[in-house]
């Protein structure tokens, strides 16, 4: 069965630092160097287990001099990561000795990178990562990074929320918690105050679910279209198909399929190495890699 989380997408200021943070520090593979399709000019880096399997996958829009973010009437926030049974104490050490400060609660590890991200690093009952998905770094393979475990809707009115998931994909609400397989969930948080949110730094620009195939996809679609749901684009990227929709919170929800996958443009030995582009990207090669913005 495929991870019910996709991907988590957020916006970084700091390319260099990001890079560092997500391969060294926490030991994921950069799987692919690419663009917002939305902004050329826009660096999207992708980091995952060694394939970039969907579930495993965080990415950031790269913008340069991105000021604060001011999460308040509705937002995402916090990025859950499981790993396997038997590594908390590895990950307290290798935090430890990176001079990361974090709390820890019974089997669960919080702490945030310089764009001010919440992670958590949760121990979960399962095995370590299959050795063709290991990545070959510092980090011992049974002590790996599994995938993405949770992440939080923050909105102003919770039973709008839990209404769209009921009813577009059937999944019920107990006290907050969207609970999607054993370990996998989100959570619900209610919102106070009728300030609007601005995003910056470390911003949750969506959060994506799995689906299948494009056939599932359209599916859903269609489904969404009858509902009446605020539908914002239905679009292929290359690497996978995309619906997304703005749930009622405000906050932007994808759907993507779980193929073609990231080597369309690159073989898996290479992902990451260069600046890749899907195919219908390609023919604009020069153009874009001279608009790109560049750290200041």
């Amino acid at each position: 069965m495929f991870a019910p989380l996709h991907h988590v997408s957020l916006l970084t200021r700091y390319a260099e630092e990001n890079h560092f943070f997500y391969t060294t520090i926490l030991g994921l593979r950069f799987v692919k160097k690419t663009v917002n399709q939305e902004n050329h000019k826009m660096l999207h880096y992708y980091y995952g287990d060694y394939a970039g399997t969907p579930g495993s996958v965080i990415t950031f829009f790269v913008i340069p001099a991105l000021a604060n973010r001011y999460d308040n009437d509705h937002f995402l926030n916090s990025i859950g990561l499981k790993i396997p049974k038997g590594s908390l104490y590895f990950w307290e050490q290798r935090l430890t000795e990176a001079q990361i400060g974090f709390t820890k609660e019974a089997n669960t590890l919080s702490f945030q990178n310089r764009d001010q991200v919440t992670i958590q690093l949760v121990e979960v009952e399962q095995p370590p990562l299959a050795k063709e998905l290991q990545v070959q770094n510092t980090i011992p393979g049974d002590k790996q990074i599994l995938g993405l475990l949770s992440t939080e809707f923050h909105v102003t009115d919770l039973e709008k929320t839990a209404d769209f998931f009921y009813r577009l994909l059937g999944w019920e609400t107990d006290q907050g918690y969207l609970q999607l397989n054993e370990t996998d969930s989100i959570q619900l948080v209610q919102t106070n105050t009728v300030e609007k949110t601005r995003m910056g730094r470390g911003s949750m620009d969506h959060v994506a679910f799995s689906i299948r195939d494009e056939t599932a996809l359209n599916h859903l679609y269609e489904k969404a279209k009858q509902q009446g749901w605020h539908i914002e684009k239905l679009v292929h990227r290359g690497y996978f198909k995309s619906l997304y929709i703005r749930e009622p919170g405000g906050n932007r929800v994808e759907f993507a399929t779980l193929t073609p996958g990231f080597t369309i443009d690159e073989p898996l030995d290479a992902l990451g190495e260069q600046l890749a582009l899907p195919p219908f990207l390609e023919k604009k090669r020069t153009e874009i890699e001279a608009a790109l913005y560049h750290e200041p």
